[in-house]
């Protein structure tokens, strides 16, 4: 009995020690793919960073492992690669890799060297893998987002340009403007920290931490911040001296955090008479970047822009300002279409979409939970997912309008209300369009004759709306 006391106690001491050697740390890393965002535990072993190689890619594609004793061998959509417990090397598609430490098996489970992922990656995965320790952050299959800096004169402000569309989470504060960025992969620009003999900017400075990239603009005095170029531009101009009287609550944005001392630029009024410079509508063309939308050829995403693009020429002819929120092929989130809106503070919302299947045209506002801006607390942030709350009466009555404007156009719609986003994020009135062929099948969508005939009676339908809005006033 003593012998298996003894020995029952040298077992537990060894597995106290491999805990000690191989123990859970509360640090991670943060993954930022095309396909997805996520974060992956990192694990330390003697001093070096280790992440589960099957937690690593298992969101990227189809992963499979085979434990045989020492050796693993892992599977990545097809490819191979064999790592050995204790080693420094392993076998990627048939090629020898060196591996800056060992190779971890424990409990059946593979870890590699952190330090190692972008090496491995691009080998296994055949995805470009970028790391940026600071922040914590691999960039996977997916370039660099850069930006410049450049101050600008008569007025003075400051316009960030990034190479593709980005969504910070804006904090204002007393001298300073702090854009974090959490889910897009924004490296530095030129210079980590400019500095400006200004009346209005002080200085940039770019940060990466734990919490992402920051980019921090030092100011003279309150600062609105601007979306351009369907999010590739940021400009960052003196606030005005007063908000619009009968302003509704600031909208928190997604990750807003209220600290005391830092404020949410006020949001325009659900006011409908156009401001001078201020665009009526904002286009929205579905879809964009990786997400063709609907399965044809050419894809919705296109069909999509170009009919956007009919309607804003026409809208224009008739003397109706227009922004679109993207002019181009690129991905834009839900949050990034509600924020473009917002900071655009146009009169009207209108998303457009095509549907192969049905006919005519259905148009929807949103339908939010049982809340109401009189339930908040004025003083508080109204949440994002709520912000449309203010203008669901208005949004309704403009898509009964514009239903009813279509039908007297000759193209058949009805009206709905359901759960869509982003209109639940939008701070004016807003709708959204859905048009389905008119005579013939899906083909028809891409045809230059459908596509002027829906145009046209959209911004009929959309004209005939802001004259509307104008006679209340």
């Amino acid at each position: 009995m003593r012998h298996l006391l003894h020995a029952a106690r040298w077992i537990l001491l060894l597995q106290l020690l491999l805990v000690a050697g191989f123990a859970h740390g509360a640090r991670s890393v943060s993954v930022i793919s095309a396909q997805t965002n996520y974060q992956v535990e990192v694990l330390s072993h003697d001093g070096v960073e280790y992440v589960g190689l099957t937690d690593l890619l298992e969101p990227l594609g189809r992963v499979e492992s085979h434990v045989e004793g020492n050796r693993v061998r892992f599977l990545f959509n097809g490819a191979e690669a064999v790592f050995e417990q204790g080693n420094t090397q392993c076998r990627v598609r048939s090629t020898r890799v060196d591996l800056p430490a060992s190779f971890l098996l424990q409990d059946g489970r593979g870890y590699i060297p952190l330090a190692s992922v972008g090496v491995l990656l691009p080998k296994l995965a055949e995805l470009t893998a970028e790391m940026h320790p600071a922040s914590r952050r691999i960039f996977v299959g997916i370039a660099s987002i850069r930006y410049t800096a450049e101050l600008r004169t008569s007025p003075s402000r400051m316009v960030l340009s990034f190479s593709a569309p980005v969504n910070p989470s804006t904090y204002m504060e007393k001298n300073r403007v702090r854009l974090l960025f959490r889910r897009e992969p924004v490296v530095g620009g030129t210079a980590s920290k400019l500095t400006y003999s200004d009346p209005f900017v002080r200085g940039v400075t770019f940060n990466e931490s734990a919490a992402g990239a920051e980019v921090a603009v030092q100011v003279a005095q309150p600062a609105t911040v601007t979306v351009g170029d369907g999010g590739r531009t940021l400009t960052i101009s003196p606030a005005q001296a007063a908000a619009a009287p009968g302003a509704t609550s600031p909208v928190a944005p997604p990750d807003a955090v209220s600290n005391p001392g830092q404020q949410v630029a006020p949001v325009a009024p659900p006011a409908v008479k156009i401001a001078r410079g201020k665009a009526f509508v904002m286009l929205d063309a579905a879809h964009g970047g990786a997400d063709a939308g609907a399965a044809s050829s050419p894809a919705e995403k296109l069909l999509t822009l170009a009919l956007a693009r009919r309607v804003q020429r026409e809208l224009e002819a008739k003397g109706i300002s227009v922004v679109l929120a993207r002019a181009s092929d690129v991905a834009l989130s839900f949050d990034q279409r509600a924020a473009a809106a917002n900071v655009a503070r146009v009169s009207l919302y209108v998303a457009i979409h095509l549907s192969p299947e049905g006919h005519g045209a259905r148009v929807y506002s949103t339908l939010l939970p049982p809340a109401t801006l009189a339930e908040q607390d004025r003083r508080a942030f109204l949440p994002w997912d709520l912000a449309q709350a203010p203008y669901l009466e208005r949004s309704a009555q403009a898509a009964v309008a514009v239903a009813g404007a279509l039908n007297s156009a000759g193209v058949t719609a009805r009206n709905s209300a359901v759960a869509l986003r982003p209109l639940n994020s939008v701070t004016a009135p807003a709708i959204a369009v859905e048009f389905a062929p008119l005579d013939g099948g899906a083909a028809e969508l891409a045809t230059p004759v459908y596509q002027q005939k829906v145009a046209s009676a959209l911004a009929v339908a959309i004209a005939t709306l802001r004259g509307r809005w104008e006679e209340a006033q």
